[in-house]
């Protein structure tokens, strides 16, 4: 069969007719939009509360809050590196922690913003004492373009006054760190308890004393403390002493002369008569007692005087010879004792003649 012989199909029958082209739905686009606006609020937001968190870092309050930590936690180093300024005396990590009765905590306050000038104040407890401290920043700068940098101001701080009654070249230690001389005697520290001590020998011996440091300001009440440290002889140093004290005496007596050089005795001569062949014997010997630190040693005062006696060769004006002598009587030696080369050396506060 021909397909001339077919019927013809009627149109649709089993062909679809060609759709006409869709309209593009604008559910992504707005999808889409209302994605990209959303980054753009979240975006903002993240720059706000980064902005905050920079602002906050830097703030004046920031900064005191930095350094008063740094004190609880004994770090002092970091707390001196706040203020700009480096270890130095008992400005240092190992003097800090070898100290006692350090600030234990703090509350600050809103800081009160002038110009290029802010001041923070603080309330600060340390052991059983509080007190309010005051702390000035200075603006340093900018962060990120836009936020003020603040710098605290070093503090006056209090001090430890060392004050050492004793011999020349001690050794001085502040809780067991020897202390340079290099750096004085008025050492300026931190909030704390510092005890002073020196070095001693078989001689000599001192208590430690302790210098209580309290607030952050040499205007503060407290915190200029000074510690005294009096040295004081031992049985070994006292008898020494005496030992100085009765061989000063013997190098009086030994002087062949009417007026021994300082020594506070003496014979007088009679006009006209020469003498010679001086010779003094001391048939009492005073006793002593040996005291506390004075401004140049430790002080002798005699508890029993002595007695001494002197006999001279004489000649008159007249070619007259023959023996002469006189006794004194209540002869008491005065001065200080020090310890000068390991050896106690006794030094006459006795006035020339």
């Amino acid at each position: 069969m021909s397909d001339a012989s077919l019927p013809p199909v009627p149109y649709g029958a089993y062909a679809m007719p060609p759709e006409p082209p869709k309209r593009r739905s604008r559910t992504g686009l707005i999808v889409g939009i209302s994605i990209a606006a959303a980054v753009v609020v979240l975006g903002g937001a993240g720059l706000a509360v980064a902005g905050a968190s920079i602002s906050s870092s830097v703030a004046p309050e920031r900064q005191v809050d930095e350094f008063l930590q740094d004190l609880v936690d004994g770090r002092a180093e970091a707390a001196l590196a706040v203020m700009g300024e480096k270890p130095s005396g008992l400005l240092t990590d190992d003097a800090y922690t070898s100290s006692a009765n350090h600030i234990t905590d703090f509350t600050i306050g809103e800081p009160e913003t002038t110009g290029d000038t802010s001041t923070v104040t603080a309330k600060i407890t340390q052991g059983g004492t509080s007190y309010t401290q005051e702390f000035t920043l200075s603006k340093s700068g900018k962060s990120f373009i836009v936020f003020d940098t603040w710098q605290l101001e070093p503090l006056s701080l209090g001090a430890v006054d060392v004050q050492v009654q004793g011999p020349a070249g001690l050794s001085v230690q502040v809780d067991g760190t020897a202390l340079d001389e290099s750096d004085g005697t008025t050492l300026r520290a931190f909030p704390g308890d510092y005890e002073v001590s020196v070095g001693g020998d078989e001689l000599f011996d001192a208590v430690p004393a302790t210098a209580s440091v309290v607030g952050l300001s040499d205007s503060a009440a407290g915190s200029l403390a000074t510690a005294a440290v009096t040295t004081t002889l031992t049985e070994a140093g006292i008898a020494a002493a005496q030992t100085a004290v009765d061989a000063y005496v013997d190098g009086c007596v030994s002087q062949q002369s009417l007026k021994p050089d300082n020594c506070g005795f003496e014979a007088r001569a009679q006009d006209g008569v020469t003498y010679s062949d001086i010779r003094w014997t001391l048939t009492v010997r005073p006793t002593y007692s040996i005291g506390g630190w004075t401004r140049n040693g430790w002080s002798v005062t005699t508890e029993t005087g002595g007695t001494l006696d002197v006999v001279a060769d004489s000649v008159d004006g007249a070619g007259r010879s023959g023996p002469s002598g006189t006794t004194i009587s209540n002869y008491r030696p005065v001065g200080t004792v020090s310890v000068v080369d390991g050896a106690v050396e006794f030094t006459s506060s006795v006035l020339p003649f």
